[in-house]
């Protein structure tokens, strides 16, 4: 996770309700639905069953390209996921504006 010295994170997270398709290996991709979204990272939410601290993963959100990832923390319901490159400012906005979702500061 990206934080400052303080340990806050560096971007702010985003309430979201978002589709997106989960890449484990060549075989092995999945629908996943994201709960917030930041620069540097987003939450999976549903299950934690099948994913591993430390496994990295490629997601597939809405247009844009396939963005790699790694899971980062589990919990019963809910998966941290770190993008390996952070995403530019605007890509998160620009997917609520897209697609009509409501994007909340968490």
């Amino acid at each position: 996770m990206q934080e400052n010295e303080n340990g806050d994170r560096l971007s702010t997270r985003r309430t979201v309700l978002l589709q997106a398709r989960c890449r484990k290996s060549s075989w092995h991709v999945f629908p996943v639905e994201l709960g917030d979204i930041s620069q540097g990272g987003c939450s999976i939410v549903g299950s934690s069953d099948g994913f591993v601290p430390g496994e990295d993963v490629r997601l597939t959100i809405a247009h844009l390209k396939p963005i790699e990832a790694r899971v980062r923390w589990l919990r019963e319901d809910k998966v941290g996921v770190e993008f390996i490159s952070a995403l530019k400012g605007r890509v998160i906005e620009e997917l609520g504006e897209t697609y009509g979702i409501t994007i909340m500061q968490a």
